[in-house]
């Protein structure tokens, strides 16, 4: 039954064979697409992973819209390179770290014990969790630390900011690990109100997409994921539509074509029509009005 359904990537066919109620949850799903820009973020970190330790490693900023798949890299890349028992050394290592910010340096290193499995110390001041922090990412070995959100800074204080500046320069000295941040353009303006911590960091952009072969070829792979048992036939005009109504969002690329494959579904049509992307009701339905 599965060969109908060829216009499908393999394991797409599997479940366009499935019934309505089944697809629909899959399509709501997560789920990874490769693009060039992603794959191209995916090998700077696998560089950076497996960079020689030196006195100043090198640094990476991911730096794009909020919805425009930055934190779906980082997850992607966390779980190619998940935590494993060395039988070697006898020793648990965490090759990849991804935490999220708090607004002080304390909350910080809370996460980041929460993050390795370990238990906040009952005497929590800053000083013990900096040397418990510090001497359990030493025994774990961690290739790579990346901080999520990192512009959520700026909702602290210009003192607050520039503790948790000083303490990412220090945390990367004393580790000797690349350190990637990962936000919008305010994560770059918060590491540019310190000279000595943004001269080491390589800024990363994700741009929102245009209507070019790029944006083509993430439609074209995106809609061979959707379980829709007849072919949908992607226009140039509807690519130019996509772009206008999603702002070149990825999230939003995401959201839209995800509505569009289930209504589809809904309706029996089992493809994504022209008139369904051109409908601006139906859309708006869809994307929803911006707040």
């Amino acid at each position: 039954m599965t060969e109908e359904f060829s216009h499908l990537f393999p394991p797409s066919r599997l479940v366009a064979a499935l019934g309505a109620e089944e697809r629909i949850r899959r399509i709501r799903a997560d789920r990874w697409i490769n693009y060039p820009r992603a794959e191209q973020a995916l090998a700077k970190l696998d560089e950076l992973l497996l960079f020689p330790q030196r006195a100043r490693m090198p640094n990476l900023l991911i730096v794009g819209a909020s919805g425009m798949g930055k934190t779906m890299i980082v997850e992607k890349f966390a779980r190619d390179h998940p935590s494993h028992f060395d039988t070697v050394t006898g020793r648990m290592q965490m090759p990849v770290i991804v935490v999220v910010p708090g607004p002080d340096e304390a909350r910080f290193y809370k996460r980041l014990l929460a993050t390795i499995g370990s238990p906040e110390p009952p005497r929590a001041t800053l000083s013990v969790l900096e040397s418990l922090t510090l001497r359990l990412l030493s025994e774990l070995r961690p290739g790579l630390l990346i901080i999520d959100e990192v512009h959520s800074l700026q909702a602290g204080t210009v003192r607050e900011q520039t503790r948790f500046l000083n303490m990412l320069r220090f945390l990367g000295n004393e580790l000797r690990i690349p350190l990637v941040c990962v936000g919008t353009q305010q994560a770059r303006n918060a590491l540019r109100t310190d000279d000595q911590l943004v001269r080491r960091f390589e800024a990363f952009a994700l741009p929102p997409w245009q209507n070019d072969q790029d944006f083509a070829g993430l439609i074209g792979s995106l809609q061979r994921t959707l379980p829709l048992r007849r072919p949908t036939e992607i226009a140039d005009t509807t690519l130019k539509r996509l772009i206008e109504v999603t702002g070149g969002i990825t999230a939003a690329v995401f959201s839209l074509m995800g509505g569009l494959a289930i209504a589809a579904i809904e309706s029996g049509e089992e493809r994504i029509t022209l008139g369904a992307v051109a409908d601006k009701r139906n859309v708006l339905a869809l994307l929803g009005e911006p707040v």
